[in-house]
């Protein structure tokens, strides 16, 4: 059972780290079709058609699939004035409505983006712009992307719960 829950961690983690590298590769997109609307308008004269509607979706994938690895890494901002001078039980029970209220947050807008996503799929959603493209596929990524960090979340609140949670941050500090 015990590997088995390790295999889980380590799966999530990994998801993570998978789910940041969807986002790196819409980064570069968006620098690359950016650099080509402001060549081709400024020099060209021709700016590259649904520049801003394919800017648009990416910048969602970008945001929601980076989530996850900011969990990870405990990289969310936080307000620290007094749960900074916490230790002990009162430290751990911060953090954990701190964790709580993250699984509740990415869980329900992972639940409001599928049902977003699947209707999205049904009526084969399109942008709007000069090049009509399917906004489907950002959807969904929108949504899978709120569902890592939801797993995240819970494999964080697992390792509160046993004991291991500053080790486990230690670790995720040295990758």
């Amino acid at each position: 059972m015990k590997q088995f829950f390790k295999f889980l961690d380590v799966a999530i983690q990994r998801l993570c780290v998978g789910a940041l590298a969807v986002s790196a590769v819409f980064i570069g997109l968006l620098a690359l079709i950016g650099a080509a609307d402001i060549f081709g308008t400024s020099i060209l004269s021709m700016p590259v058609p649904s520049s801003v509607e394919y800017s648009e979706a990416g910048l969602v994938i970008v945001v929601f699939m980076g989530l996850a690895q900011a969990q990870r890494r405990r990289a969310h901002i936080t307000v620290d004035i007094f749960s900074a001078r916490f230790t002990g039980m009162a430290k751990d029970l911060s953090v954990g409505i701190a964790i709580i209220g993250a699984i509740l947050f990415f869980g329900f807008v992972a639940w409001r983006s599928g049902l977003a996503a699947w209707e999205s799929v049904l009526i084969d959603e399109r942008s709007m712009g000069q090049v009509s493209f399917p906004v489907w596929p950002g959807r969904i990524l929108l949504c899978t992307g709120c569902v890592i960090a939801s797993l995240e979340a819970i494999r964080q609140f697992i390792h509160l719960l046993s004991g291991t949670y500053d080790q486990d941050l230690k670790e995720q500090m040295s990758d």
